[in-house]
């Protein structure tokens, strides 16, 4: 069984995520298989064609200096998803085929890069928008870094209208972890009605 889990910028899916590889699942982050799509040599020499040495450091790209020129640049961005995404999705297709179980997929871009095409059960977390921007500052970010990647993302509630299940992550993070503890297990169990299931 594949679940994906979606959710916007800083509105808890590690923390979910986390829980359910605690409880057996394996995990696989789309930002992480992200980064390694960077290292592609066809990869690198299209970011260097478009962008210029200045995002790279000792031949690899500086991916904090790649965020730089894209999350504040519309088109720069739609090139660097048009030249990563199929690439992600193809290594995560890859990964899934060597793994039987719980496979979590966890992607704040789920949909745009087509990652829902291998999902059984869509999970999205969710957070009001300030509580969003509050995390974000706590991590270090500027206010205007944290605005400037919460917009190059679509809003939360797309995410939440495409799944079977949404976790709202607003209360603490025990509470948050004991709500991923009772899905995951009602999921495994095979106990849960999907389309209708909300757990607040």
């Amino acid at each position: 069984m594949i679940l994906c889990l979606c959710g916007a910028i800083a509105t808890g899916k590690s923390t979910v995520a986390e829980v359910w590889e605690e409880m057996g699942a394996k995990l696989i982050r789309a930002d992480l298989v992200g980064h390694s799509v960077l290292s592609l040599p066809h990869v690198k020499e299209a970011l260097r064609r478009r962008f210029g040495e200045g995002i790279f450091r000792e031949g690899e790209v500086d991916r904090k200096a790649l965020a730089e020129r894209v999350f504040f640049d519309r088109e720069a961005l739609r090139f660097l998803n048009r030249l990563t995404h199929p690439e992600i999705k193809r290594l995560i297709g890859d990964e899934i085929k060597s793994h039987k179980g719980i496979v979590v997929i966890e992607a704040a871009l789920l949909f745009e890069i087509g990652l829902d095409e291998f999902c059984h059960i869509i999970i999205s977390t969710y957070c009001p928008k300030e509580l969003q921007r509050q995390r974000l500052l706590a991590k270090g970010y500027s206010l205007e870094e944290a605005e400037a990647r919460m917009r190059a993302q679509a809003p939360p509630e797309f995410c939440v209208s495409k799944a079977h299940i949404v976790i709202d992550t607003s209360d603490p993070i025990d509470k948050v972890r004991e709500k991923a503890r009772e899905i995951f297990t009602k999921i495994k169990e095979g106990e849960w009605a999907l389309r209708e299931a909300r757990l607040k």
